[in-house]
């Protein structure tokens, strides 16, 4: 027999220091019913703890990592954490609803459902797209699925009618694609933890999802994207090593000089220099455009003094332009 949740949430609140808050929540609990959205104001209100609720998440995932829709108290908390807009709260529902699919819980699957449809019907609450697009591509699967299990015998997780309620609630997907969810974030965020708290997911499941529809990593994918903001802010502006440094989060511009010869093979100064063309070499910056198209003298010889001695990138080879004759006048 399982024991009391509600009483080991209780034990550890009273170890850590927050019992009142605890407390409501298991007056809450018995009061919020799972057909009634009518009923879920309280358990709004007690998920604005950002605190608490984080913690609480975490004993959850310690103590009850899959919630029972069926027992009205953990239909609660599952209501309760659908409230809590953060990433870990979010990662729970996706996990709850992942193993409903597994187990193939058709009641626990539509109740979820129903959950984020009531919740998030005026679109209050960003963080549950990411929940309604995993019960999308979960039914998309059983779709693709079905035919195969019925000629092995297997019978399907959806009636007719469940597919009816399902599409009822479900009847696009919410919000943007993954690929432009992360674009979007991608201004407000320096290392793959804030990327994943701004798309409302766990670092596992960002880079689960990086996997699946970008065959990268998420640090491999901010990486390149850092790469072509810092060769276009040094190729197109005349702003600062330092102020590029800030744009780019570094926190210094030795980090920024440290990540070009890395990354790009030269030194900031070197990067823009060869944007602009002093010296036209061959280089691994394919979108740097040359403005410059004069004659380069023969021989090897820079105009900065002796035979390849201002290359931006020691060791590589000089690209020489053809020489034009110059014209005379007749």
């Amino acid at each position: 027999m399982k024991e009391d949740l509600t009483q080991i949430l209780m034990n550890e609140a009273i170890r850590e220091g927050w019992r009142e808050w605890m407390a409501k929540v298991r007056t809450v609990l018995p009061q919020t019913d799972a057909e009634r959205p009518v009923t879920w104001i309280a358990a709004e209100r007690l998920a604005r703890d950002h605190g608490r609720m984080v913690r609480l998440v975490e004993l959850l995932r310690e103590h009850r990592p899959v919630l029972s829709f069926r027992v009205q108290e953990e239909a609660g908390l599952l209501i309760l954490v659908a409230y809590h807009r953060h990433g870990g709260s979010a990662d729970f529902l996706l996990d709850t609803a992942e193993a409903y699919f597994r187990e193939k819980d058709c009641g626990g699957f539509l109740f979820l459902c129903r959950m984020q449809a009531s919740i998030n019907a005026y679109d209050e609450y960003p963080h549950l797209n990411v929940l309604c697009n995993r019960l999308a591509g979960l039914l998309f699967r059983f779709r693709r699925e079905r035919e195969s299990e019925y000629r092995k015998g297997i019978p399907p997780m959806f009636g007719k009618a469940d597919l009816q309620e399902v599409e009822k609630y479900l009847p696009h997907l919410r919000g943007c694609s993954f690929r432009e969810e992360v674009a979007l974030a991608l201004p407000k965020v320096k290392n793959v933890e804030e990327l994943a708290r701004e798309c409302a997911m766990s670092v596992n499941t960002l880079g689960r999802r990086f996997r699946e529809e970008l065959n990268t990593t998420p640090h491999r994918w901010l990486t390149e994207q850092r790469k072509a903001h810092v060769v276009s802010l040094l190729a197109d502006t005349d702003m600062p090593f330092q102020e590029i440094a800030d744009t780019c989060g570094f926190a210094a511009p030795s980090y920024l000089w440290d990540f070009c010869k890395k990354h790009l093979k030269a030194t900031p100064a070197e990067i823009r220099e060869l944007a602009r063309c002093t010296c036209p070499v061959r280089h691994p910056f394919p979108g740097l455009k040359c403005e410059a198209d004069r004659p380069q003298p023969i021989g090897g010889q820079s105009e900065h003094g002796g035979e390849n001695s201002e290359r931006p990138f020691p060791g590589t080879p000089l690209t020489l332009l053809p020489y034009k004759q110059p014209e005379t006048e007749s």
